[in-house]
């Protein structure tokens, strides 16, 4: 067994211990009580779920990707508020662990209790993931445009930058109009004549006409090619004195169009 597999045991082990006292309290009269009985059962369905650790020393973006991570397992758990604490500040580890505690210290138990998961969400975002740069990458959002980029990574910068501006595209028409101001003109023209009023068919037209656009763009380059390939096979295997007798016909025939490379009949 690893290290990390081990100390991840170990914080499975102490956490269900603090559910179980905290389901004990509760249902001897705390402010939302439960059935001390399902606390294992919470525990244990966290558990399969492999939480991630948190330790305050990635880049500010990691501390709300661990809290979504969070929030993704808390959907298939029925469970409190404070359970959800306790479950989230138990996969708080090194810096991030030690920080917890001390602003926990500043708390009383009855206020400790009753902290909810939104109270928590904001303290974490506060420490790790400033206002600042919420709004530098909100910033970065609006002037996002797909430029030179394929299509595809134009849109996965799209969504991960969207959720830090959320007015922005709070229902389908917005999250579509936003989307389609940001696509290269040859792509966006072909859509400024249409309303849509999805996000999913303005993703799927503007995929449609990138991919239409790519199709155009092969005939020229395979005209290119293939009139240099007809030249080049045509002097293929011929000797120095072959060469000589090509009729003025023949070099008629393989004219490829290059103003630089006609050759004027005789």
């Amino acid at each position: 067994m690893s290290r990390q597999q081990q100390n991840q045991g170990t914080i499975i082990r102490d956490l269900l211990r603090a559910v179980q006292d905290l389901g004990r309290q509760q249902a001897q009269g705390g402010p939302r009580g439960t059935n001390a009985n399902n606390t294992s059962s919470i525990v244990e369905q966290f558990r399969r779920y492999k939480p991630p650790t948190f330790d305050g020393k990635a880049d500010p973006l990691a501390a709300e990707e661990w809290i979504r991570g969070m929030e993704r397992i808390f959907k298939h758990l029925s469970c409190t508020d404070a359970q959800k604490v306790l479950c989230a500040e138990f996969m708080l580890v090194d810096a991030a662990g030690h920080w917890w505690e001390s602003a926990s210290r500043t708390r009383t138990e009855a206020q400790q209790r009753a902290l909810t998961w939104t109270q928590f969400k904001e303290e974490m975002m506060g420490k790790y993931f400033p206002q600042a740069l919420r709004d530098r990458k909100e910033t970065e959002f609006l002037q996002l445009r797909q430029g030179k980029t394929k299509l595809e990574e134009y849109e996965r910068k799209f969504e991960q930058l969207s959720r830090y501006a959320p007015h922005l595209v709070d229902t389908e028409a917005k999250k579509a109009r936003r989307f389609e101001l940001g696509l290269r003109p040859e792509i966006g023209g072909i859509m400024a004549s249409h309303q849509f009023t999805t996000y999913r068919h303005v993703l799927q037209t503007a995929q449609a006409i990138s991919n239409r656009l790519e199709i155009d763009q092969i005939p020229q380059q395979g005209a290119e090619l293939s009139g240099k390939r007809k030249w080049n096979g045509s002097n293929e295997g011929m000797g120095e004195g072959q060469n000589k007798k090509i009729s003025s016909g023949q070099l008629e025939q393989w004219r490829i169009g290059d103003a630089d490379c006609q050759v004027d009949k005789e």
